[in-house]
């Protein structure tokens, strides 16, 4: 028999804040600093994602904290964390979200946005900072870039070198800590689970 997925914008908002990095933990009071909610709503949202294996929780002091497992469904559910977070950029970007869809073609890997326009800290200035675990058309990028009269810069490391590099390397600790997945969220997410 099947159940009913009953996930809310607001479940959402909490498994995003656990996409920054995949391995932090937080006690609640500091999740309703970061996501406004009531104690009592993030607590039963908490509980629930506790009672389907997504979170793991102990208790520390007087307080319990919680973390992400290690396993598939909490893969799974963070798959949807990081669908909103880039449906949410869509609609707070437009135009950077056009420049982005059409770029995408051009990138034939694993692609993160990072920067200011991932974490929310952009102005008219900014610039857009990619992320790629490969190869990509570099001429076609920069045509778009002149196009729109903005700067694309890309970092590119090939993924050998993404998967020995991905716990020391202070540029991928960055894409992990702030990003929206662009192309292939699998790639990044199973790196760090497994």
């Amino acid at each position: 028999m099947s159940k009913i997925l009953d996930i809310t914008e607001n479940h959402l908002k909490i498994l995003s804040l656990f996409t920054k990095g995949y391995d932090g933990e937080y006690y609640i009071r500091e999740i309703c600093r970061h996501v406004p909610l009531s104690h009592g709503t993030a607590h039963n949202i908490l509980s629930s994602f506790e009672e389907k294996g997504v979170f793991d929780s102990e208790i520390k002091g007087r307080n319990k904290v919680f973390r992400l497992k290690k396993n598939t469904v909490a893969i799974n559910h963070i798959l949807l964390a990081e669908s909103y977070k880039r449906l949410k950029f869509s609609e707070n970007y437009p135009l950077i979200d056009d420049i982005l869809f059409r770029i995408m073609p051009f990138f034939d890997c694993p692609l993160a946005l990072f920067g200011s326009y991932a974490y929310g800290g952009s102005d008219e200035f900014s610039d857009i900072d990619l992320f790629s675990a490969g190869d990509f058309d570099k001429n076609e990028v920069d045509k778009i870039a002149r196009k729109f009269r903005i700067e694309i810069n890309v970092k590119k490391y090939q993924k050998e070198l993404f998967y020995r590099s991905m716990n020391e390397d202070h540029l991928i600790k960055e894409v992990y800590r702030n990003h929206i997945y662009l192309r292939c969220p699998e790639f990044f997410i199973y790196r760090r689970f497994f």
